[in-house]
């Protein structure tokens, strides 16, 4: 029951993510955003890792592998997801980004670490028409964005890489550390191609919303 429960809240809070993105995004700049969310998310998945797991530590040879995650997953996904959300509209966004499997499952079948089967098969073609369908909108609606859809659709991409490629990684950590180091190794990533931005936000007509 609890694990029914803890996937009922994760997509309820995914959910809500994309229309709370857009919110955001129009009081901040995107790039901002990003660096400001992960970098106070992150430092709360350290102190929660480090209250439930305080042995949680990383072999120098794991190093490289969670900073390569976090500067591709981390880091270029929810830039190119954020400036994507503010562009496109929140529900374009959220059936784009609900590629995200697929495009693991075609990289892991490629890389041996998936068997497709003829289901998986059938989902991903009809997943590729699906998106082909809101990007054609992009193209013809005045109120879509072609951009915006394309950089939601690369930010798919690399969160379904991003779960393919740390799959070695949870072998050997439990996945609230594999959930955290990635992050902290994007965070100064983020805050050093936001640096301008932040140095020149003015605070004050930061509010709660546009």
């Amino acid at each position: 029951m609890a694990t029914e429960v803890s996937l009922v809240l994760a997509a309820t809070f995914w959910g809500l993510n994309f229309a709370a993105t857009k919110y955001a995004a129009a009081s901040i700049s995107p790039l901002l955003l990003v660096a400001l969310r992960f970098t106070v998310g992150g430092l709360l998945l350290l102190l929660v890792l480090r209250l439930l797991e305080p042995k949680s530590r990383l072999r120098r040879s794991e190093v490289l592998p969670m900073a390569a995650l976090g500067c591709f997953g981390v880091a270029t996904a929810q830039t190119g997801f954020t400036f994507g959300v503010s562009l496109s509209s929140a529900g374009s966004t959220g059936l784009i980004f609900a590629t995200a499997p697929v495009w693991g499952l075609l990289l892991g079948a490629t890389l041996g670490l998936e068997r497709p089967t003829w289901k998986g098969g059938l989902g991903v073609g009809l997943s590729i028409v699906g998106v082909a369908l809101v990007v054609l909108d992009g193209l013809t609606s005045e109120n879509a964005s072609l951009v915006g859809d394309l950089l939601v659709l690369i930010a798919a991409f690399c969160i379904g890489a991003y779960a393919v490629l740390s799959m070695p990684l949870l072998e050997r950590h439990t996945p609230l550390a594999v959930a955290t180091y990635p992050v902290l190794f994007g965070i100064p990533f983020l805050l050093l191609i936001s640096s301008p931005q932040l140095l020149s936000l003015k605070w004050g007509s930061v509010g709660a919303g546009p």
